[in-house]
């Protein structure tokens, strides 16, 4: 830092005693018992399924932030608004970049379908700090949308009370 530099100057004396509050530290959080995994890997899932059928991705629909694969009734969108099946693991994307983003949803997918999950949430953010558009919200549902495991994704709608922050996901059965 320059002493000619003013501001830079006094941002650095503002933040002097700046500290990390205890507990800040976001980890991927898994709510349910863990299950012998009896279902392919993911890597193989995607090698021999192939591409999936247009009809089995997930599709916008006219309501904002709701995709569902061919077949997902209203009633069962809604029931999963309500909580069925309850949340199994929880991504809290907040502070980290696309790119890691959308690497620990790669990751944690392959965990949750290896450990036969169905219900997963993702806290990406509303965009507030984005400039524009959101960057992780439209990130994650592209992903969701069209990623490797789109052919496992059967649905997804904003988590009520969210503000539209955050996403459930439902996974198909195996």
């Amino acid at each position: 830092m320059s002493d000619d530099d003013p501001d830079k100057a006094l941002f650095a004396e503002a933040m002097r005693k700046v500290r990390r509050a205890a507990g800040t530290n976001r980890v991927m959080v898994a709510r349910a018992r863990a299950r012998p995994a009896s279902v392919l890997p993911a890597r193989r899932v995607e090698a021999e399924a192939g591409p999936a059928p247009i009809g089995l991705l997930p599709q916008p629909t006219d309501q904002p932030g709701v995709l569902r694969a061919d077949g997902v009734s209203g009633e069962r969108l809604k029931r999963l608004a309500a909580g069925r099946p309850a949340v199994q693991q929880t991504f809290d994307l907040h502070g980290i970049t696309r790119h890691e983003a959308l690497e620990l949803l790669e990751a944690g997918f392959r965990q949750a379908i290896d450990s036969r999950m169905r219900a997963l949430c993702i806290i990406h953010g509303r965009g507030l700090h984005s400039q524009g558009r959101p960057v992780l919200k439209d990130a994650v549902y592209h992903w969701l949308r069209e990623g490797p495991f789109a052919g496992v994704v059967l649905a997804v709608i904003p988590q009520p009370g969210s503000g539209g922050g955050a996403c459930l996901v439902l996974l198909r059965r195996k």
